[in-house]
């Protein structure tokens, strides 16, 4: 394994942690209305790192929200007082549940720290380059801090690992991380639609009626185990059909090698020709 450098790519960046400017792309809003909201007392302060202020996708999550409820009708004050109105004993984040407590939720709470000699102890035989690791970084699935790696995802890194073990190159474990990240992000915002079509809309034409938050903050914990259910369920499907699919289409060559070879027939002398 080339360790070399590893521990300095990203060293002084966190997956997840924005600056302003970051900020406002991410949420396609200008950094200025951020400061406004923030002027304001819709968005809470950020964290500081010297005078830099550092954001976190509670921030991002915040802002979606202002801008869902701005695109809804309500003006800045009465966004303002709903969440003036909760703050004595359920926040906005709780009553929604699209802050916090739900990035909390969906988050992967364990991690590992590992030493790099320790990272390829899971990785034997494949050489994990400083450019591997840079992509792995970009990617989200490790983050560094001095001579340690965080692995935000223990689950993947087993998975990997196995898959490399298999013989699949690195680099196409990497690939296919990033196409099924592009795909399941893909599931998520169809789910979170239907929660606003079918949940969110009804309770928001309704004036968000405060009878109506429990039931609503539930069906949207609900929601993101019924999705993985679903989406659990058919890729099980999908995959049994598209073994019994390969195996149909290699059946001839598998049956034609399996077949024993025919008996050698003895060479043909001039005392046995007929």
């Amino acid at each position: 394994m080339n360790v070399y450098s590893i521990g300095m790519v990203g060293a002084s960046a966190e997956p997840g942690e924005m600056t302003i400017e970051e900020l406002a792309r991410r949420a396609d809003i200008a950094f200025t209305t951020i400061r406004l909201y923030q002027h304001r007392g819709l968005l809470h302060p950020p964290a500081r790192r010297g005078r830099v202020g550092i954001y976190d996708q509670t921030h991002l999550a915040r802002l979606r929200l202002i801008t869902e409820l701005r695109s809804r009708g309500y003006s800045l004050a009465a966004i303002k007082e709903l969440a003036d109105d909760w703050q004595q004993g359920r926040t906005l984040t709780q009553v929604l549940g699209l802050e916090a407590e739900a990035v909390a939720a969906i988050t992967p709470g364990v991690e590992l720290r590992l030493l790099p000699n320790e990272l390829a102890r899971h990785f034997e035989g494949v050489d994990l380059t400083p450019a591997s690791m840079n992509r792995a970084f970009e990617l989200g699935l490790v983050a560094f801090d001095n001579d340690q790696i965080i692995v935000h995802d223990p689950a993947f890194l087993e998975v990997g690992s196995s898959l490399a073990r298999m013989g699949v190159p690195l680099e196409e474990i990497l690939d296919e991380y990033e196409h099924l990240r592009a795909t399941t992000n893909e599931l998520a915002e169809r789910f979170t639609r239907l929660f606003q079509r079918n949940l969110w809309q009804p309770f928001a034409d309704a004036g968000m009626p405060a009878e109506q938050i429990t039931t609503l903050t539930e069906s949207l914990a609900t929601l993101g185990p019924l999705a993985e259910t679903i989406v659990q369920t058919t890729l099980h499907r999908a995959l049994a059909d598209q073994a019994a699919q390969f195996l149909d289409e290699h059946a001839t060559a598998l049956a034609h090698k399996n077949q024993p070879a025919p008996p050698k027939r003895a060479p043909r002398t001039s005392s046995n020709r007929g």
